[in-house]
């Protein structure tokens, strides 16, 4: 059996039939020294050996802040940008994965509008990856969340299309692929963080506190995470006696997050750490059950006092408090 395959001579070739289906996004460095998600002008900053970038790919489906209505003049309109077409290129399977968690939560029964409209022109091209000591999703898997997914091969990809979109991309790249014989499989990837112990989770036991004193509630494992979607939505009125609604990224570490009429439902450190735990790993209605983690290995690699989640998934009997 063969399939298509891409030399690595032919990448550059590759990658301007891929701006034929929208603005080529991929990963690069900035002059800071960050890796992340940016317009690619020049295949030189192209960097597909990064580990993982410090904001998900998610920043393209639910933006940081998001004008989603303005109103004024006795009417209103939507305010949801109408951006073109988009293909990220070099895509990790955990944000692939992410990206399908999210799916799950913005297209659900009543879609998001904004979050639909930016999916509907998503282009997603993944690559397989070289776990480090922060990951812990399994090795060398293969997501099928994408277009298309390469898998590296000698001197060059495997390419397997997963969509309409994908097969349309690999008939528009075909006088640059030959056929060659299949690798093996990999499994197919999904969110793989060790299973949680059930006791651990509304106990006493001395690691909930640990984490509590030393936690700095700073949000930098939700900012980075790829499936934390918390929102908070804010109006601006204007003098003019109109205004705007603007959807933002909010954070349940914050200690604002959870105040409602003047009340705060979750007050102490200890509280908010615990919620966070439970929706990430326990999941909510209608995902009850589900973990939105996906091992990518961003909380533990940016948390400023090195707490490591990781932790509660041992046994509390094993745990040294």
């Amino acid at each position: 059996m063969a399939n298509n395959f891409l030399k690595i001579s032919r990448l550059d070739q590759f990658l301007e039939t891929l701006r034929l289906f929208g603005e080529l996004h991929a990963p690069t460095v900035s002059e800071s020294g960050v890796h992340r998600f940016s317009p690619l002008e020049d295949p030189d900053e192209l960097h597909l050996d990064y580990r993982r970038t410090q904001i998900p790919p998610k920043k393209y489906l639910f933006p940081f802040r998001e004008e989603i209505l303005h109103y004024g003049g006795g009417g209103y309109r939507e305010g949801h940008s109408s951006a073109g077409d988009l293909v990220i290129f070099g895509v990790h399977s955990c944000d692939l994965e992410g990206i399908a968690y999210l799916d799950r939560v913005f297209l659900a029964d009543r879609p998001d509008p904004g979050y639909a409209a930016r999916r509907s022109r998503l282009t997603l091209v993944g690559i397989a990856c070289e776990p480090d000591d922060f990951c812990f999703c399994t090795a060398a898997t293969e997501s099928a969340s994408c277009d298309l997914f390469l898998s590296a091969g000698q001197d060059g990809y495997h390419i397997t299309s997963y969509s309409a979109r994908g097969s349309a991309l690999l008939s528009a790249a075909d006088h640059l692929l030959e056929e060659r014989a299949a690798q093996p499989s990999p499994a197919i990837s999904g969110p793989c963080y060790p299973a949680q112990d059930p006791e651990l989770r509304f106990s006493d036991h001395p690691l909930w506190q640990k984490f509590a004193s030393t936690c700095v509630s700073c949000g930098a494992c939700s900012v980075c995470c790829p499936t934390c979607y918390c929102f908070d939505v804010r109006e601006y009125p204007t003098l003019s006696g109109g205004g705007t609604r603007i959807r933002e990224w909010d954070n349940c570490l914050f200690a604002t997050h959870g105040e409602v009429a003047g009340a705060n439902f979750r007050p102490d450190r200890l509280d908010r750490l615990r919620y966070r735990f439970l929706h990430k790993y326990c999941g909510f209605t209608p995902l009850q059950g589900m973990s939105s983690c996906v091992g990518c290995g961003r909380c533990k690699e940016f948390c400023p006092v090195d707490i490591d989640l990781r932790e509660l998934t041992v046994a509390p009997e094993k745990v040294e408090p």
